[in-house]
């Protein structure tokens, strides 16, 4: 009877530990890669009408930056058609761009602010994909000139988090918000988190509220030295709407095991939890010589925001991370759109997870 038992209640650890193991597994997919031999970062991306589109983003396209390699920015579209085939649209944005914010809304890909090789800039453009050709539209442009924030979709509500002003400028700790219900009333500025000013955070919006992690900002070391500060706070912000206008609501959340700046935004949301899959992390961001850089981060952790708890659940390592590139909810699957894979070197490639 021992020895029945025994053998029973091996069979049920194997079974509890196949149903841990089902629960967290990660399934990887990918699309074509896109129709450029070195791929972008800091591209913007969304869906219209049934088309995944990628736009703008920059690259290195003769020398990479250590041997002295200059910084270009595109004003490329591609578009995805029947999920199958990358095209170079004819249309083009009307200005280079990258490293801004982007949102898929009623068919409409909204690219918010960024940066193209003059600096940052204001502007907010709608495009959509008609089946034939790319729809240009206008939005109220934001307050400031503002790249390298995190942000996204509300309900009907666009928030962006962070950002600097130009590419020298300091993190800033702002939050702005446009109700694309009323164009008329332009960008709010919202009540900003209750932690430290930041560029590049990662974020994610979950059951009508949004969630913004880490991000980076500038520390100083005993010697007053400046050096990469990756940030490890989390927070929820609830908007609420009133005669007044909308009002932010922060929640500070349990502190990230590791830190992360420049990760894929949006995080993708797998039913309950949300996956944290490259960005910078303190030991990278530490890297000075581009040349021997190791590579982005291969870990993988969920977020659970029903619990507020962390869980690690191992290493990619058949996929190279990435950082500064959008991530979109496409066909049922979260597709991470080329990005960086080292300091300078960039990725063609679009990965799926589900």
């Amino acid at each position: 009877m021992n020895y029945f038992l025994k053998c029973w209640r091996f069979l049920l650890i194997i079974m509890i530990t196949e149903h841990a193991v089902a629960q967290t597994a990660v399934k990887w997919s990918a699309l074509p890669d896109l129709p450029d031999q070195q791929g972008f970062a800091g591209m913007y991306a969304g869906v219209s009408n049934d088309a995944l589109i990628a736009m703008g983003g920059a690259n290195f396209p003769d020398k990479y930056p250590w041997e002295g390699g200059k910084k270009k920015w595109y004003d490329d579209i591609y578009v995805l058609k029947n999920g199958s085939t990358w095209v170079k649209a004819k249309e083009k944005m009307p200005f280079p761009g990258g490293y801004g914010v982007s949102v898929s809304y009623k068919n409409k890909v909204i690219l918010v602010g960024g940066s193209h090789e003059n600096g940052h800039f204001r502007h907010v453009k709608g495009y959509e994909w008609d089946g034939k050709k790319v729809l240009y539209s206008d939005y109220p442009d934001l307050p400031i000139t503002l790249a390298n924030m995190g942000g996204g979709l509300l309900g009907d509500v666009i928030v962006v988090f962070g950002g600097n002003e130009s590419p020298a400028g300091s993190a800033l700790k702002k939050c702005y918000g446009l109700d694309l219900t009323d164009l008329s009333a332009g960008w709010l500025e919202l009540e900003a988190w209750p932690g430290p000013e930041r560029i590049f955070p990662v974020c994610s919006f979950y059951k009508g509220q949004g969630y913004m992690f880490g991000g980076e900002t500038v520390g100083f070391n005993s010697k007053k030295e400046k050096f990469r500060s990756i940030l490890l706070d989390s927070y929820r912000m609830t908007l609420e709407k009133s005669a007044r206008g909308w009002t932010a609501h922060w929640e500070e959340l349990a502190s990230m095991p590791r830190g992360m700046s420049a990760g894929g935004s949006l995080l993708p949301v797998l039913q309950d939890k949300f996956l944290f899959w490259g960005g910078v992390d303190a030991v990278t961001a530490q890297y000075r010589n581009p040349a021997t850089h190791p590579g982005i981060t291969k870990s993988l952790l969920y977020y659970f925001p029903e619990t507020d708890s962390w869980e690690y659940i191992g290493e990619q390592n058949k996929i190279l991370s990435r950082v500064t590139l959008p991530v979109v909810f496409f066909q049922d699957q979260w597709f991470y759109v080329s990005g960086e894979v080292k300091a300078g070197i960039r990725t063609p490639t679009v990965v799926g997870v589900r």
